[in-house]
């Protein structure tokens, strides 16, 4: 009798980079999409029903790409431990996470051992509290009469509590383009008063103190010669995710700091088919920017917590290249 083909299981790259696809071919940008959603206590971020973490990584854009509007999901486990219950029928969500194979060691280019155990991208099945009964939801938060919070002020205390910043030449009348520039390691912008509102302009301050964080004084990413090579494209990539966070962390987005045009959307679209690993590694990258501007540390999260956080293995460091990135 004659064994069947084994049937190759398919890459979680591959998986992950085919859910963006499918919310860019219809015309959702992932990293653009979630603020319009009811606001619940802790945060703008997707996060555990069950532990109140948040997703983190490429974690926030696979949720945020989902059709529902509470940002609370558990494990079907997690749902019965808190007496609820998955509705029958629900499909759930997968989500990814890197696990660290510690009982197998690999050779480094060399041909020498290498002790550092390899990592793994691992998935598992979430729900959102939506598709389950029987669990008590937190109350959506009404508006108060106090005085709302000048967005502008939450904006600069993100932009001016980074102690390690580059210089910000933001006051220049004759700029007129948006860029970040390594060879000085300085962040260049038009005048705020010719930008449609502080939204857009903070958006595409948080998109310049991104790319800063690549400077080989901080993260040391590799940014590409030119425009529209691979690594630049990568760099704007990890850019547009991480000014995604800081604006939904400042709770300025809106409709004006959306790019929702067909051409750039075609764009990401070509990129992520001819790299199924473009939109973990970006998300990864975009994550660490976020977190060091903001001063955040997570070195003392255990494997468990990793689920959620979905953090890449330490960076390999290359070269910054000498190139503006706008």
């Amino acid at each position: 009798m004659k064994k069947s083909a084994s049937i190759a299981k398919p890459s979680i790259y591959q998986t992950v980079t085919d859910r963006i696809l499918a919310s860019l071919k219809a015309g959702v940008i992932p990293w653009e999409k979630p603020w319009q959603t009811p606001h619940f206590t802790g945060g703008p971020f997707p996060r555990n029903f069950h532990t109140g973490k948040p997703y983190r990584g490429i974690n926030v854009f696979l949720l945020w790409s989902s059709p529902y509007q509470s940002p609370f999901w558990l494990t079907f486990k997690q749902a019965q431990e808190l007496k609820g219950n998955v509705r029958k029928g629900e499909k759930g969500t997968q989500i990814v996470f890197f696990k660290q194979l510690r009982d197998r060691k690999k050779e480094d280019e060399n041909g020498e051992e290498d002790d550092r155990a390899p990592f793994v991208l691992c998935y598992y099945t979430v729900f959102n509290v939506e598709q389950c009964d029987g669990l008590t939801l937190p109350e959506i938060e009404q508006p108060t009469t106090a005085p709302e919070i000048d967005t502008d002020e939450t904006c600069e205390a993100i932009v001016t509590g980074w102690e390690n910043r580059p210089a910000l030449h933001l006051d220049s009348p004759t700029e007129c383009r948006a860029y970040y520039r390594p060879s000085n390691d300085s962040v260049h912008m038009p005048v705020r008063s010719r930008f449609v509102d502080a939204p857009h302009y903070y958006s595409t301050l948080f998109h310049e103190l991104i790319h800063s964080t690549g400077h080989e004084s901080r993260l040391h990413r590799t940014f590409g010669d030119r425009f529209g090579d691979d690594l630049y494209s990568k760099e704007e990539l990890v850019a547009e995710m991480g000014a995604a966070f800081l604006c939904a962390i400042a709770e300025i987005a809106n409709e004006h700091t959306d790019r929702n045009t067909t051409a750039y959307i075609q764009n990401w679209i070509s990129k992520l088919e001819e790299d199924n690993r473009l939109i973990v590694h970006a998300a990864a990258n975009a994550q660490r920017a976020v977190d060091f501007i903001l001063g955040s540390t997570f070195a003392e999260e255990t494997e468990e917590d990793a689920a959620n956080l979905v953090t890449l293995p330490p960076p390999n460091n290359g070269t910054a290249e000498l190139a503006e990135v706008a």
